[in-house]
């Protein structure tokens, strides 16, 4: 998952981060009943479904005249750029979530599922820098996912709750959890806590698992749908909190950008030759695994302080933040447990000097 380190605010009236919540999500921004969601909901599925059963046919045709399909996407798929609202006309979440002793722990089915949001605990991430409504606004920048069959898919193959493997490991609790609203207008919150036993359709799942499920629908459906909220507001080097994404090197594009010092003060906005520039290093990022026997990057020692970084707007809204290493390039991780990508420039190669 994105690396959001905290950093030490300054007062809870940042004129910086109220340009940014005011950005992500202007007064007339549009609410949805649930029965319109359905609808909405119910066609993305509809041109998933589409799209498949012509691909299918098409990978036929492509078979028996010996062409390949570049990387298995349905070519109906791909080439579909009708543009769509319906993930980010979902309900948000609440600004404040249920203590976990308070929370719902089971759905008992999937039946009718017409939207999936994750809702980041940003009372833990950020504090009281943010006010109830100014959480609400920040969340509602964050697309929802509308191809609800694609999260039951995923929970299918989820991980099972392991109680030996968790009286193991030293967990931190977060109320951080997903809202399932469904065609009748419920809503379910279910919390996504490592080490939390959640019970799905009837699976008991861990709770991490969930959240990670949650990605990866998110993820295949931002390959399949049309559909963009470029970041407009100032970023802030600190105080948002943690809020995952789905991004992923070369599909998202890089809107905005600043540099940061260690200890969380903006530096300057990247200008628009060096976006370009940070955008190619993106588009070529590889696997980073640290590996003390490679002959390669992996090689290299994290610096003793803290580095500079920079913290990084995309046309979904996601903020990411890429570190400096002091080794020759960035490092950027996603929200794969484990993964991590080496982006191949510094920020001296973009003429940034923290």
């Amino acid at each position: 998952m994105t690396d959001h380190t905290s950093h030490t605010t300054h007062g809870t009236d940042d004129p910086q981060l109220r340009d940014l919540l005011t950005a992500a999500v202007p007064d007339d921004a549009p609410t949805l009943d649930a029965a319109r969601l359905a609808r909405d909901a119910r066609t993305a599925r509809t041109r998933r479904r589409t799209a498949t059963a012509v691909g299918g046919v098409l990978a036929v045709g492509a078979t028996v005249a010996g062409v390949g399909l570049l990387g298995g996407q349905d070519p109906a798929a791909r080439d579909d750029t009708t543009a769509t609202t319906a993930p980010y006309d979902a309900p948000t979440c609440p600004a404040t979530l249920p203590e976990l002793p308070d929370a719902v722990w089971a759905v008992d089915s999937l039946d009718g599922l017409a939207s999936v949001r994750i809702c980041p605990d940003l009372d833990a991430t950020a504090g009281p820098l943010l006010s109830v409504d100014e959480k609400g606004q920040v969340l509602a920048s964050m697309d929802a996912l509308v191809q609800s069959d694609r999260f039951g898919e995923q929970v299918d193959v989820a991980e099972t709750f392991d109680p030996e493997r968790c009286a193991t490991i030293s967990v931190v609790n977060s109320r951080q959890s997903l809202q399932l609203t469904f065609d009748d207008g419920r809503s379910v919150l279910l919390p996504t806590a490592m080490c939390s036993p959640i019970s799905v359709a009837g699976r008991e799942i861990d709770g991490g698992a969930l959240g990670t499920a949650y990605l990866a629908a998110l993820d295949g459906q931002r390959d399949d749908l049309t559909y963009s909220h470029p970041f407009s507001g100032p970023l802030p080097c600190a105080g948002r909190g943690s809020v995952p994404d789905a991004a992923r090197p070369g599909r998202e594009q890089l809107v905005a950008a600043v540099l940061c010092t260690p200890d969380g003060e903006e530096v300057a906005p990247l200008s628009d030759a060096q976006l370009a520039d940070l955008n190619d290093a993106w588009r070529s990022a590889k696997e980073f695994v640290q590996d003390p026997t490679a002959d390669d990057e992996s090689e290299c020692t994290a610096p003793e302080d803290a580095p500079s970084y920079l913290v990084v707007g995309t046309d979904h809204s996601d903020v990411m933040r890429f570190s400096d290493t002091g080794c020759g390039f960035l490092v950027w991780s996603g929200w794969r447990p484990g993964d991590s990508q080496a982006l191949p420039t510094t920020l001296a190669d973009l003429g940034l000097t923290p």
